[in-house]
Parts: structure tokens; sequence; C-alpha cells
């Protein structure tokens, strides 16, 4: 009954370590890429490429609420912290 348990254990402990092991790392060679495969990435890639050039450029940083803030700046006198006191 002791062996079955230890065995059991042993089981438990070793599942989650063996679980994180990938096929690449288990033994299984790497897969070469066949001709089709290569010229279907290639025209992938150009099409991502042809995509991206597009997309214009960005714009400067708009503020949306730019009209609507007070755009003058607040004289040196002028306490910006608003006063708890009571």
């Amino acid at each position: 009954m002791r062996n079955i348990l230890l065995v059991l254990a042993i089981a438990v402990i070793a599942t989650p370590g063996y679980a994180q092991i990938s096929p690449n790392m288990a033994g299984g060679g790497a897969k070469l890429k066949t001709d089709v495969e290569v010229r279907q990435e290639q025209e992938r890639e150009a099409g991502y490429k042809a995509g991206i050039s597009k997309i214009p450029d960005a714009k400067g940083k708009t503020d949306p609420w730019g009209g609507v803030r007070n755009t003058s700046t607040p004289t040196p006198g002028q306490n910006q912290s608003r006063s708890n006191a009571k």
C-alpha cells in the first residue's frame, strides 16, 4: 500500500513539470519549410508591408478640450492650490 501511494505521489508531483515541456523540446526535430510555405510567407510579408505603407502618418497630438480651457497663464502672485481651511 505504501509503494502505491509513493508512486501516485511522485506521479502527481511530476505531471505539472512534464506538461511544461513543449513538443520541440521533447525530441521533435525542427520542421523545414517547403518552397510553397516560404513563398506564401513572403507574399504575406509583402502584403503586410504594402498595407502598412498605405496608413497615413500620425498627426501631432490634438487637444479636443483646448477651446474650453483657459489658455492664459496664471500670474506669479496667484495661488494655484485650493485652500481647505474652514
